[in-house]
């Protein structure tokens, strides 16, 4: 989507997870798209991009969510992941599992260099993984990872606590080489520069796209907190940011501007709780799972910023089978025919539920400080409430939400967490995210045979997994979200950002003449 915009309220501040995490995040509350004013003659504005000055610009142990955005730019992995979550390999020449999958080799591509003209080896890329494993940003994707290793200057050697077919997915992670003082050099485009007090970005002459870059040296202007980000950004001291037009903390831009979006890992769903009550029956799970229109809730919910989703998987990724999803498609009809098949009758006098003489009660819970999920708490309780269900729906601070879920404190609630680039629903259904207490051994070995395998017996081993999947019902995940890269109107078109890289090929942008 790309078009200019003068919105009232756009996100700024993204909710920073874990990367490859799952940690439910604090959601966001959507933000109506007001129709495009007239479009004006831009006034001669220079590309420039803002950047945390109290923050660290290091991209494996910096925390700032502005300057990891930086990160695309001055810094490359051994992969990365394009709009359909395949892993391109960047540094990497190639990569293969041992035969029994618990090790991987990739050998790295010969002649890459740093941005001061020094060799890029595997005992960089090892160094980095292994620094990686115990951030805050990259430790949970990594978790499986028992070892990384340099076998020669150009081979390096992963090993894993058990065979993951899709490890290349989780190795966007950027390599750098240490610096005394700065931030890490890195391979990028890009590389950080200083004048005095001013940062900026200068082009990577040892970079193979150097001479195709639209800009020589992007200007960095220190933004400390949101509102310095707005306030630049409508000045034109900056010129584009990343937004998440769902956050709870949505603050105004002014400016006009163009929007281009990219898909996202962050999967909103609802959670059951399977080991007590009505959701321990996987009939009363789909059925739940078929009463909301996913297509709508992106809709009118998120303004369109997302993808319906009836898996725990994008449906813009190759793993993701539409004929299990079709089993969990919108359907009333269907989810009423499921609860009269798990014992439920419809009181002809009052319109409710019974099983026998008792009422078909469930609680739903939803963090208070999140017009999003509470909103999608609305639509499924009035859906459920049309069915004949009694709803209560518990409204709790994000505190209060979290020691609720981890005390089973719920039948249904509403979530968000950010999976891993490979998709992996672990942390979901047999991990720390396992709020309900589901439990399904034949679903768990499919798990684990997913996660194994490569290739075309990658696709036939999801196709079992998500039959599975859609037949037990253990979470309904509902969408995943998109992120956006605002650029202010007509300095720069054809945008491919990604979830990773905003300015993903940027190399390939057309834009506006540079004063």
């Amino acid at each position: 989507m790309r078009r200019p915009l003068r919105l009232l309220c756009a996100a700024v501040c993204l909710a920073l997870a874990l990367a490859g995490c799952g940690q439910p995040l604090p959601e966001p509350t959507p933000t109506a798209e007001p129709e495009p004013t007239p479009t004006q003659a831009p006034r001669s504005l220079r590309f420039s991009l803002g950047y945390d000055p109290a923050a660290l610009l290091h991209p494996i142990t910096g925390d700032s969510q502005v300057n990891q955005e930086l990160t695309g730019l001055v810094y490359q992995g051994l992969y990365e992941l394009d709009n359909a979550f395949q892993p391109q390999p960047v540094l990497a020449a190639s990569g293969a599992p041992s035969q029994d999958g618990y090790s991987w080799t990739f050998t790295l591509k010969a002649g890459a260099l740093f941005s001061d003209g020094s060799p890029l080896t595997a005992q960089h890329a090892a160094a980095s993984l292994n620094a990686a494993r115990t951030s805050a940003l990259y430790a949970a994707r990594l978790s499986g990872v028992t070892s990384v290793s340099a076998a020669d200057e150009l081979t390096l050697v992963v090993t894993l606590s058990a065979p993951n077919g899709s490890l290349p997915a989780l190795l966007d992670i950027p390599v750098v080489q240490e610096q005394e003082q700065g931030p890490p050099l890195g391979s990028g485009p890009y590389r950080y520069e200083s004048s005095g007090e001013r940062l900026f970005l200068q082009a990577n002459p040892n970079h193979p796209s150097a001479a195709a870059l639209p800009y020589a040296t992007i200007p960095l202007t220190a933004v400390s907190d949101a509102a310095q980000r707005i306030a630049a950004f409508d000045s034109g001291e900056i010129t584009a940011v990343t937004t998440d037009f769902s956050s709870p903390y949505a603050l105004g831009y002014a400016s006009s501007y163009e929007t281009c979006d990219y898909p996202t890992t962050s999967l909103l769903y609802v959670g059951f709780r399977a080991a007590q009550g009505p959701c321990q029956s996987e009939l009363v799970r789909r059925a739940f799972s078929q009463v909301l229109d996913r297509e709508e809730l992106v809709r009118l919910l998120l303004s369109g910023h997302g993808d319906a989703a009836a898996l725990p998987v994008s449906p813009l990724c190759g793993q993701y089978d539409e004929t299990a999803a079709q089993a969990l498609r919108f359907d009333l009809e269907s989810a009423e025919a499921l609860l009269e098949e798990a014992g439920y009758v419809k009181n002809e006098e009052d319109g409710l539920l019974y099983y026998r003489r008792t009422p078909l009660a469930v609680t739903i819970l939803v963090n208070s400080d999140n017009d999003t999920r509470q909103a999608v708490a609305g639509q499924l309780a009035q859906a459920l409430s049309q069915l004949g269900v009694t709803v209560t729906v518990n409204r709790l601070p994000w505190n209060d939400y979290t020691a609720a879920l981890s005390r089973g404190q719920f039948d249904l609630y509403i979530g968000e967490v950010r999976l891993p680039g490979d998709f992996d629903p672990s942390a979901l259904l047999t991990g720390s995210l396992n709020y309900g207490g589901y439990e399904n051994w034949e679903l768990t070995q499919a798990l684990w045979a997913w996660r194994a395998a490569q290739g075309q017996e990658k696709t036939q081993a999801a196709q079992a997994l998500w039959q599975l999947f859609a037949q037990d019902a253990p979470i309904a995940p509902l969408c995943f979200k998109r992120g956006s890269l605002l650029v202010r109107w007509g300095l720069a078109s054809n945008l491919q950002p990604t979830r990773a890289n905003p300015f993903y090929r940027m190399e390939e942008w057309t834009t506006a003449a540079n004063p």
